[in-house]
């Protein structure tokens, strides 16, 4: 391979990590996680398509869309990606699986950009 090896490649991958270090960018992943899942969490108690929240360990998250809470029942096939477009136009890109919705953000996200996520999704929800 020409590239394997070559020393920019690698003076570029140091710099990286040094500036990931530097950054603290752990910490910032680690506490925007927490932060998000528990917002989720807030936001099961308020939306019933709500049926699980997932995640806890990092900043990846996702939400298990129900029909009905008691029975686990899957929503409509359609719903995810309409609840998908709600969130967008509320300002945020969120991804659906199946009816999953699932939350990806950047580890560099800020305290406040995970509010705007959440406020996103709940206006989102808010809508069905």
């Amino acid at each position: 391979y020409t590239y394997s090896g070559h020393p920019v490649g690698a003076a570029a991958a140091i710099a990286c990590l040094a500036e990931t270090k530097r950054l603290e960018v752990a910490t910032n992943a680690a506490a925007r996680g927490t932060q998000l899942f528990d917002g989720i969490e807030k936001l099961m108690k308020k939306h019933e398509l709500i049926g699980d929240v997932r995640g806890g360990h990092g900043l990846m998250a996702a939400i298990e869309l129900v029909s009905d809470r008691r029975t686990k029942a899957p929503v409509a096939k359609e719903l995810p990606m309409a609840l998908q477009e709600a969130v967008y136009k509320n300002g945020v890109m969120v991804r659906v699986s199946g009816p999953n919705m699932i939350f990806s953000p950047p580890l560099i996200i800020t305290e406040d950009e995970v509010n705007q996520v959440l406020a996103a999704v709940d206006a989102g929800f808010a809508s069905f």
